[in-house]
């Protein structure tokens, strides 16, 4: 089997640059409705949304099945700017554009209570253009100008409420913001400088794929990306973003936005798979049976890309355990779901660095990895939107307030059930087909890895657990069980159009959960497209691969086991009120770093005062004395230069007089001499005449 991007066709087609201008009209046309009409505004938000999925949509078959890569040219000020609609690119913009439609179409009821709605819809759009175009960015530079610009604009999203814990989130998610986009452009630069250009491949003789300089720049572009991503250290801006802002942003943010940084994972593992390996290199680090290849027959970048992905791998790990154990304590809905968010992009992150360590032979990694981000935007949109709605007639977030809700809004409890069957991965949904693609690239791993991923597994299967658990937690807490507080608001059921947003998710969920074989091979594996020296072999594997067999079903019995005991436990227990200590938190740690900086550049202050106090007025009255010295030694200097200036000017004159008189004297003299020798020669000459 042939991989499909021996043969990728590049055509010219002004959609990539439609598709991000869309949602830029939008929002200059919401601006100029402002207030005057907010119906109208609102419709023309969800259609310039709709605009921009339409278009994503338009090119899906072309590029998907065709192979074919749309790319415009688009001439800037400062040179041109190149946009790519390729099949991974292509499959993000899509999901971006469609959770982004649901959204606004969910976001017209909700926010209708809320001030400041016109400037919500303009930064949605204006975000909407951004993440589009990080999606459809044609080399690494231009992702960097739209993912700076995503950051930037979300900034509004999180702090539209303008309350105090909105302007603490937006903080904290604006300096991380920078702090990552300062990283990755770091990792942009020394990516041109040693890769030989700027684009999503390295040369194949440069120094990024033949030296370890390759661990230098995936070091900045994965702390740029991982500050986007969530990933654990870098996860602290997101527990606090996302329960601050509205509910349809929430859902952006995690659903859509969080994806953009694992989409730079994809393209940095990309730049190691863009070379064509040389006939009969292909093995790459392990075979089949388990015994590593020769070192002499891989090339060197294949041994950093087995590196690298050692590296992303236990990152993920880190990342869902950590998500996992700090949602389970959750009290707050939306704080629970933010948590849910990074332990998910853990999964994610797990995929993607399995996929990096089998080199060649890491498809199905990287195919669950993609899958489970697909199906991370539907359910994870899905359940913030449910808990919105909540929100929206409760005006109420902590679940110990809550329940029996299902009785008052049957169908918002029936769609966020949906989304919360998709996350605990039970089959059917969609969340059961990914977390199957990834336990299979799991056990194609352990003969390389051994008892290390031997561990991955184990972990693997009791993070499932703690998610069935908290997800189990929020819909009972939620929606079931006897109402233990009542509510000062009406409760009823939420308008239509949020439950049209919530119903299009749902939809999704069950659609790509019952037909997983037809998502693999028409969206999954033309993704991998760009990832050029996969091995055909496994990319076949991954075609042929049944997601709906017995061993796969039973493989999801031990988590829904330990899930299911861990929430038993906990409810006997009383635990889900557990409050962990404040050094559990990383974020704690940032903060006492802060701190100590700030101590540290303070240090000494005391005894800095002790000398002020004693110092200081003799150092004044010192000072006061040397200025007045001064100003008086000015003044005398000032007066003996206007002199000495008048002074020289009767130079000249006074210099022509000396020499007159010098001139006159030496005269006179002269004369009265010559008087008197001609007075004496006479008188001897009247004596002479005389005698």
């Amino acid at each position: 089997m042939e991989h499909a991007a021996y043969n990728i066709d590049i055509a010219n087609s002004v959609l990539p640059a439609i598709a991000i201008l869309l949602p830029l009209l939008g929002a200059a046309a919401v601006v100029l409705i402002g207030d005057r009409n907010e119906r109208l505004r609102d419709i023309v938000a969800a259609c310039f949304s709709a605009g921009a999925f339409i278009t994503c949509a338009a090119m899906f078959p072309r590029v998907m099945s065709e192979g074919v890569r749309l790319t415009v040219q688009l001439p800037i000020f400062f040179g041109d700017f190149r946009l790519t609609a390729d099949s991974l690119g292509l499959v993000f913009a899509s999901m971006a554009s469609l959770a982004w439609m649901l959204a606004t179409i969910y976001s017209r009821n909700y926010i209708q209570h809320e001030e400041r709605r016109t400037r919500y819809h303009t930064f949605s759009l204006l975000t909407e253009a951004a993440t589009l175009g990080v999606f459809l960015a044609s080399d690494f530079f231009v992702l960097f100008v739209f993912f700076e610009l995503m950051g930037m604009l979300a900034y509004m999203l999180v702090v539209h409420s303008q309350t105090f814990e909105a302007r603490k989130a937006g903080v904290k998610y604006i300096f991380m913001t920078v702090y990552g986009g300062l990283s990755l452009l770091a990792g942009v630069f020394l990516f041109l400088m040693y890769a030989g250009g700027l684009g999503f491949k390295a040369h194949p003789g440069s120094a990024y794929l033949t030296t370890s300089i390759c661990f230098v720049v995936a070091g900045f572009m994965m702390g740029g990306f991982g500050v986007k991503a969530g990933m654990v250290p870098l996860h602290v801006w997101l527990p606090l973003a996302h329960p601050a802002a509205p509910s349809p942003a929430s859902a952006l943010l995690s659903g859509v936005m969080i994806k953009a940084g694992a989409y730079g994972f994809l393209r940095l593992v990309g730049t190691f798979h863009s070379v064509v390996p040389a006939q009969g290199n292909i093995g790459l680090i392990a075979s089949r049976s388990g015994e590593v290849e020769q070192a002499a027959h891989l090339p060197v970048f294949m041994h950093n890309l087995h590196s690298l992905g050692w590296v992303i791998l236990w990152f993920g790990i880190l990342t869902m355990v950590v998500g996992m154990v700090l949602a389970l304590v959750q009290n707050n809905a939306k704080r629970l779901l933010a948590y849910s968010s990074i332990s998910q992009m853990g999964y994610i992150l797990m995929g993607l660095g399995l996929g990096a360590y089998m080199g060649a032979e890491g498809g199905m990694g990287l195919a669950g990895g993609i899958y489970h981000i697909v199906n991370h935007s539907m359910f994870k949109s899905l359940l913030f939107l449910g808990v919105g709605a909540v929100y929206f007639r409760t005006h109420r977030l902590e679940m110990s307030k809550l329940g029996g809700l299902w009785r008052k809004m049957p169908v918002t409890c029936a769609l966020t059930c949906i989304g919360g069957l998709g996350i605990m991965g039970i089959p059917l949904f969609n969340g059961f087909a990914s977390k199957t693609l990834l336990h299979h690239a799991v056990v194609e791993a352990l003969g390389v890895g051994g008892a290390w991923i031997r561990a991955v597994d184990i972990i693997f299967m009791v993070a499932a657990g703690g998610t069935v658990c908290y997800v189990a937690k929020l819909l009972i807490l939620t929606f079931f069980g006897h109402r233990r507080e009542e509510s000062a608001h009406e409760v009823k059921e939420v308008p239509w159009a949020m439950r049209l947003g919530m119903g299009g998710l749902a939809a999704g969920v069950v659609l790509f959960g019952v037909f997983p074989g037809l998502v693999i091979n028409k969206i999954v594996v033309p993704a991998l497209r760009p990832f050029i020296d996969l091995d055909p072999q496994s990319l076949h594997h991954l075609e042929e691969i049944k997601i709906f067999t017995l061993a796969n079903i039973v493989a999801i019995l031990p988590a829904l086991a330990i899930g299911a005991g861990i929430f038993l436990v906990a409810t006997r227990w009383d635990l889900f009120r557990l409050k962990l200590p404040r050094g559990a938190g990383i974020d704690y740690y940032y903060s006492r770093t802060e701190v100590g900086f700030l101590r540290l550049c303070f240090a000494g202050s005391k005894r800095y005062a002790e000398l002020r106090a004693t110092y200081w007025p003799m150092a004044r009255s010192t000072g006061e004395y040397l200025y007045d010295s001064w100003k008086a030694t000015g003044k005398r200097y000032r007066g003996f230069r206007r002199v000495a200036l008048g002074r020289a000017m009767t130079i000249p004159m006074d210099i022509t007089g000396l020499a007159a008189y010098i001139r006159a004297r030496q005269f006179t003299g002269d004369i009265a001499y010559g008087v008197i020798v001609i007075t004496a020669c006479a008188a001897l000459l009247a004596l002479t005449l005389l005698w």
